[in-house]
């Protein structure tokens, strides 16, 4: 029988994707060409299956079935996407294994070289020539010139870069959100929402220096950062209100404020329309924030916008300036005490720490810093620092070559353990250096009291975490406000909490399910 099936795989996570889970949009936008085609795919998200995966993998597996499509980001899935490759060749050695998502557009090359069981590497915007990958393997020919995608032949690998001379638009309305059955499993923390991901505009008019996007987006002739109509994303927003039951958006833009009045037109539409449903935007930095008066501010509360994250990334100037963030701590301290007279909109800061050049100063303005944010904005969250990594193309992969004498990574097994919340390890710095910005990422969860903030604590773990929030926090606002480092036993105990994070992700997984299941009895 012929084979023409598609199994498309969202793999597991780190500490990353312990308390936020949602819908995998990367897999929704890659079958959108394959779908349209009229091919049969389905889709396994291996982070809400159980302990046995390999059980869930195989129930999806059949001699008709062609491919499986992994997505695939640094960390974690890239070891558990080498399992899933051996795991389909053990049950069907015909069936071809394709990895695609953020890590193979950034690392294509280590892929086939080191994981046998990978058969073909999608690198870039996937779509279109994901399907014509499909579109070959089903006549049995050859992806010889299609972008992006790498293949062996003859014992060597064949590189087809990606073309990145234009941005990649999805008509939403070629989504295939039927691909996924419940949306309601798919949440953050333990709140009960219905939570959907969606694009307002592609690409970043910026040039952070620690930043991929920039060397990407370089290549794209044009504007560098587009918006997408106004009509069209409030379509979306209210298909997905009125199909899927959706109470909450979230833009996932690079970033959403390059034009603040683009965003303001699409607040005002979606009032005109009497749409009731939750904002969330991931793109937004401090000078940006700079041009927005109360007036405007306003507006996005109305609008139902109750979250905003920002790229605050440092609290020394030295720094900010060194990565491009158009801004200075007095802009983001101004910024936040004019978002506190707006307490509907909860801040998110992101920050970044272990940079080339950094300093102990560096280290203690940050952590300053985030005190103060915390003190004068009761609607303040202080995210998780993000730990650097020099990524190719970038200023700071440069700059960390000549501080540190970096050299990437050799091999694809080195990726795996790069956690973006995982213990910060660089050769360029002292110990005491590393044990500072260890104790920025453990205070970092407890200094704002956020699991009180954005969690009801109806699950065991999260009363469990909101006690300990209570009991710790003094413990953390202590360390950052002296700078001490000192008995620092909470470094150990946060490693072994790290090991143990399955059982949270399965404790959350079983709050989800029993919240799909009274949803659905409340339906009918």
């Amino acid at each position: 029988m012929k084979r023409h099936k598609i199994l498309m795989v969202q793999p597991l996570m780190g500490m990353s994707g312990a308390f936020v889970i949602h819908a995998p949009l990367g897999l929704l936008y890659a079958s959108v060409e394959v779908v349209e085609q009229g091919r049969c795919a389905d889709i396994l998200d291996l982070r809400l299956a159980d302990s046995d995966w390999r059980s869930g993998l195989r129930s999806m597996i059949d001699d008709e079935t062609l491919l499986v499509g992994v997505s695939v980001m640094t960390g974690k899935p890239v070891a558990n996407a080498m399992e899933i490759g051996k795991c389909v060749k053990s049950f069907d050695r015909e069936i071809q294994v394709v990895w695609g998502g953020s890590f193979p557009t950034f690392h294509p090359e280590y892929i086939l070289r080191d994981d046998p069981h990978c058969d073909y590497v999608v690198s870039g915007y996937g779509s279109k020539s994901f399907a014509v990958l499909v579109e070959r393997l089903m006549k049995g020919e050859s992806p010889k010139g299609v972008a992006g995608v790498f293949y062996r032949e003859n014992g060597r690998i064949v590189e087809q870069h990606a073309d990145w001379s234009t941005h990649e638009f999805i008509d939403w309305r070629k989504i295939p959100y039927h691909l996924i059955k419940d949306y309601s499993v798919y949440g953050q923390l333990d709140q009960e929402r219905i939570i959907f991901s969606i694009y307002s505009a592609m690409g970043c008019a910026y040039k952070c220096a620690f930043c991929s996007s920039p060397a990407l987006y370089a290549r794209i002739r044009g504007k560098k950062w587009v918006p997408l109509p106004i009509l069209e994303v409030v379509d979306h927003i209210e298909y997905l209100v009125a199909k899927y039951n959706a109470d909450y958006i979230y833009f996932i833009d690079d970033d959403s404020f390059v034009d603040i009045c683009n965003v303001e037109k699409i607040i005002e539409e979606i009032e005109r329309r009497g749409i009731h449903v939750k904002l969330g935007f991931r793109g937004a930095r401090v000078n940006e924030i700079k041009q927005m008066d109360h007036r405007y501010l306003k507006k996005l509360a109305r609008a139902g916008t109750d979250m905003l994250h920002i790229g605050a990334e440092s609290g020394s100037d030295r720094i900010l300036k060194i990565v491009r963030k158009n801004c200075n701590q007095q802009d983001i301290l101004e910024n936040n005490r004019k978002l506190a007279q707006h307490p509907q909109i909860f801040l998110f800061y992101n920050f970044i720490i272990g940079l080339p050049t950094e300093t102990m100063e560096d280290l203690r303005a940050t952590a300053r810093l985030w005190l103060q944010l915390v003190e004068e904005h009761p609607k303040c969250l202080i995210g998780t620092p993000n730990f650097f990594r020099p990524l190719p193309g970038t200023e700071l992969f440069d700059l960390a070559r000549n501080e540190w004498g970096y050299d990437p990574p050799e091999h694809l097994l080195d990726f795996t353990g790069v956690e973006v919340e995982g213990m910060f390890r660089c050769v360029g710095f002292s110990k005491e250096h590393l044990k500072f910005c260890d104790m920025l990422l453990i205070t970092s969860y407890f200094i704002d009291d956020k699991i009180h903030k954005v969690t009801d604590g109806r699950t065991p773990f999260y009363f469990i975490i909101g006690v300990l929030s209570k009991v710790y926090g003094p413990i953390a606002r202590f360390r950052l406000k002296n700078c001490y480092t000192g008995f620092f036993m909470e470094r150990y105990i946060y490693r072994i909490v790290s090991r143990l994070m399955s059982g949270v992700k399965q404790a959350r997984r079983s709050a989800r399910r029993s919240y799909s299941h009274r949803i659905r009895q409340e339906s009918t």
